[in-house]
């Protein structure tokens, strides 16, 4: 073996052996989840869920700080730049590394070598609703509604080329109706603007809405995705309606890209055992969130599929990449 190779392999071995000693001693500071949406939302309710566990079972705080803004790029480029050394992790949906990459060209991020994979934490059951006196009680309905009064019905998303944001594009695109997208920062806003009579529609995870619904102050029109929820067994979902893209649903924790593995490891061990507590569970089940859980691994794999799903809906709207938002 000549010299160089032997550098080259003690180098390796090295740097291995120090993350694992890293691996061992982590952590030993507080650990930050970043989250890039306002409060109040499914995001940032579930971060938290799982947070107060991991604290205790770490022996360290384990904070969640919103940071939104800009279609998730704001929080999302601060995770990217911090250290990849396990203190700051960042929690995110489909929007930020499944959506943006198709959707801006100047992404201050690069979504394959800024952020590594730790584990999947959830599957959203959302849904489409509208405010408690909507002229309309159905998907059906609504659509009629919008096809004979063009203009007059709006829908509040979290910003551009957000996941409420991409199913109003595509119901548009597919079904040929007219309503305007308003953008705020997060569900936290959203879903209060639909309340309040601001806007008429939005989408949220089932859980987070279902009292409003109950109490007759929002009206579901329809389940997200391929099937039905057993929390509104009743409600077709998007499929049956002939407007469903196909997009999927998930809640991911990301550390910065060059975190070591064995940290990577660690991490995705905790998140794993806080989403095993009963407690944590339960409040899932109620929110209609399937917990996932896996590898980090398994994960890397399963965003590289839903990127290429997403492209081919984004192609087949005819999307074509504009300047990212600021």
């Amino acid at each position: 073996m000549n010299t160089m190779l032997i550098r080259t392999a003690a180098a390796v071995a090295g740097t291995l052996c120090v993350a694992a000693a890293s691996a061992q001693s982590f952590p030993s500071k507080p650990i930050r989840i970043i989250v890039p949406y306002v409060g109040g939302g499914a995001v940032d309710g579930s971060a938290r869920v799982v947070a107060a566990p991991m604290s205790e079972a770490m022996g360290q705080p384990v904070l969640v700080e919103n940071r939104p803004g800009a279609s998730s790029m704001v929080g999302m480029q601060a995770c990217a730049k911090s250290p990849a050394d396990g203190y700051t992790t960042c929690m995110t949906v489909a929007d930020s590394l499944s959506y943006n990459p198709f959707l801006f060209k100047n992404l201050p991020y690069d979504p394959d070598k800024d952020f590594a994979p730790v584990i999947n934490l959830l599957r959203g059951n959302s849904m489409l609703f509208a405010k408690g006196n909507a002229p309309f009680n159905n998907f059906k309905e609504m659509i009629a509604y919008a096809k004979s009064r063009p203009g007059t019905l709006n829908w509040g998303t979290w910003g551009p080329a957000s996941v409420p944001d991409m199913y109003l594009q595509w119901i548009k695109h597919e079904v040929g109706v007219n309503i305007a997208a308003v953008p705020y920062k997060g569900a936290g806003q959203a879903v209060p603007a639909v309340l309040a009579g601001e806007v008429d529609i939005s989408y949220m995870v089932i859980g987070a809405i279902l009292p409003h619904i109950k109490a007759g102050k929002l009206k579901p029109l329809a389940v997200v995705g391929g099937r039905r929820s057993p929390l509104l067994p009743d409600l077709p979902h998007l499929a049956e309606e002939g407007a469903d893209p196909g997009l999927r649903s998930y809640f991911g924790i990301f550390a910065p890209g060059g975190t070591p593995k064995p940290i990577v490891d660690r991490l995705n061990a905790e998140f794993a055992k806080a989403l095993q507590l009963p407690k944590v569970q339960e409040f899932f089940r109620t929110q209609a969130l399937d917990i996932v859980g896996g590898s980090a691994d398994e994960f890397a794999r399963f965003l590289r599929e839903d990127r290429v799903n997403s492209g081919r809906v984004f192609k087949t709207m005819g999307v074509k990449p504009g300047d990212a938002p600021t």
